[in-house]
C-alpha cells in the first residue's frame, strides 16, 4: 500500500490493549507502561522474534539466527516485580530434540540489575520453585558457546499478579543507516511502532487472524513523499520526517497498513487509507489534532477524498450509526468480501445518504 500523504525495535517490545469506541488516546497515555520487555543480544531467524518466547503458545518459538556463545543474554524483564511461584522455560523446536540450550543457567533478579542462578538447563528444560519470590527480571544466559541456532520455546511463570504475555508478538527492524543525523529521531519512531502495533492488531483484529511479527523499518535519504508500505515493508522518507518531526503519526498510519495486511486487490484505495486514518487520527493523535472539516468545505467533499475526509465520515458513523463499523469494514476488506452494499447492511442507509447526513451535521456547525 502506498500512501501519498498522511495528514495534509535490542529488541524493545511491548503487550496488545484494546481501544473502546473511537475515543482519542493521547501516545503518552496509552502505551507507555508496558508491562514486560524483552532485550537480547541474539538476533532473529526470519520472522521467529523474540515476543515468540513470551506468548503463551507451545506451538511456536524464538529462534536466533546464530549459535548462543558465553557472552550472549535473554532477559525477560517486567515494568514491577511480581511474585514468582514457580518458572519454566523450554527451549528446542516442538516436537524436536534440536535448537535446545545445550548448556545454560536460568538466573533471576529482584531490581533488574543483580541477577542469581535458580536453575541450570537439562535436556533444554530449566524450572524453579520460587514460593512467591519477588522477581523484576529472569535471564536466560548460556555458559558454553553453542553449535546451534537457540530456539525459546516459551517461558511460563506462574505470579501474583498475572504476567500478561505478548498476543500480538511484534519486532521492529530499524534502517536508519543513509541518515545517521536522524538516528534518535528513527529510534524513537521505531518505539511507538512497537508500543502501538499490538494496540492497533487488538482494535483490528478478528478470530483466526495473526498478523505480521515483524516489520522492517527503512528511511532512504532521498526518497521522494512519505511513506509507503509493502506486506510487512515500511519505507520512509528521510526529507519530509526532518521537516516535520512531530509527524510520527504518519509512521503509525504505515503500521497500521501491515495489520490491514489485505490480500485482496478489489478494495477501493480511498477505504483502505481512510481505514487506516481513521485509526490514526482518532486513536493514535491526541484530540486537539483530530481532522476537522469547515463548515464552507462541505459541499466540496466526497467520501472518496479518502485519508482525513474519510476518517472524519468514519468517526461519524461509528458515532451515529455503528461503533464498530471501522472493525466490520476491515474484516470486509480483510477477506476480500467489500461490497459499497455493505453499508446499508451495517447502517440501514446507502453510503450515498450516510455521506449526504455527514455533510449536513458539518453545515450546523
Amino acid at each position: 500500500m502506498r500512501c501519498k500523504s498522511c495528514g495534509v525495535l535490542l529488541v524493545l517490545l511491548t503487550v496488545g490493549s484494546a481501544i473502546v469506541g473511537n475515543a482519542a488516546v493521547a501516545p503518552e497515555q496509552k502505551a507507555t507502561m508496558r508491562p514486560v520487555v524483552i532485550e537480547t543480544t541474539l538476533p532473529t531467524a526470519r520472522d521467529n522474534v523474540a515476543q515468540l518466547a513470551f506468548d503463551g503458545k507451545l506451538d511456536d518459538f524464538f529462534w536466533s539466527d546464530r549459535a548462543p556463545n558465553r557472552e550472549d543474554r535473554f532477559v525477560l524483564a517486567l515494568a514491577k516485580p511480581v511474585r514468582v511461584k514457580r518458572v519454566e522455560v523450554l527451549t528446542g523446536k516442538p516436537d524436536s530434540t534440536t535448537n535446545t540450550l545445550e548448556s545454560g543457567v536460568l538466573e533471576a533478579s529482584p531490581d533488574g540489575q543483580k541477577f542469581d542462578q535458580i536453575a541450570t538447563f537439562e535436556s533444554g528444560i530449566a524450572q524453579a520453585d520460587l514460593g512467591g519470590r519477588a522477581i523484576k527480571a529472569l535471564r536466560i544466559r548460556p555458559t558454553r558457546d553453542g553449535k546451534a541456532q537457540l530456539a525459546i520455546r516459551e517461558i511460563v511463570l506462574d505470579s501474583q499478579p498475572p504476567v500478561p504475555v505478548f498476543k500480538y508478538p511484534i519486532e521492529v527492524h530499524l534502517d536508519a543507516s543513509e541518515v545517521p543525523e536522524m538516528k534518535d529521531w528513527c529510534e524513537r519512531s521505531k518505539e511507538i511502532v512497537e508500543e502501538w502495533y499490538p494496540i492497533i492488531a487488538e482494535y483490528l483484529g478478528d478470530e483466526g487472524y495473526t498478523p505480521p511479527c515483524r516489520i522492517n523499518l527503512t528511511f532512504r535519504k532521498d526518497m521522494r513523499g512519505i511513506a509507503g508500505t509493502s506486506r510487512a515493508n515500511i519505507t520512509c522518507g528521510a526529507g519530509w520526517f526532518k521537516a516535520h518531526p512531530d509527524d510520527y503519526g504518519a509512521i503509525v498510519h504505515e503500521a497500521i497498513h501491515v495489520v490491514q495486511n489485505y490480500r485482496s486487490r478489489g478494495n477501493p484505495g480511498w477505504l483502505v487509507e481512510g481505514l487506516a486514518d481513521y485509526v490514526r487520527w482518532f486513536m493514535y493523535e491526541p484530540p486537539e489534532k483530530h481532522p476537522r472539516i469547515r463548515p464552507d468545505r462541505a459541499d466540496r467533499i466526497k467520501y472518496t477524498d479518502s485519508y482525513q475526509t474519510t476518517a472524519a465520515f468514519f468517526a461519524w458513523l461509528a458515532q451515529t450509526y455503528d461503533k464498530d463499523i471501522v472493525k466490520k469494514l476491515n474484516k470486509a476488506c480483510r477477506k476480500g468480501e467489500y461490497k459499497p452494499e455493505l453499508f446499508k447492511e451495517y447502517t440501514g442507509k446507502d453510503l450515498d445518504t450516510l455521506f449526504e447526513e455527514f455533510k449536513q451535521s458539518l453545515r450546523k456547525k
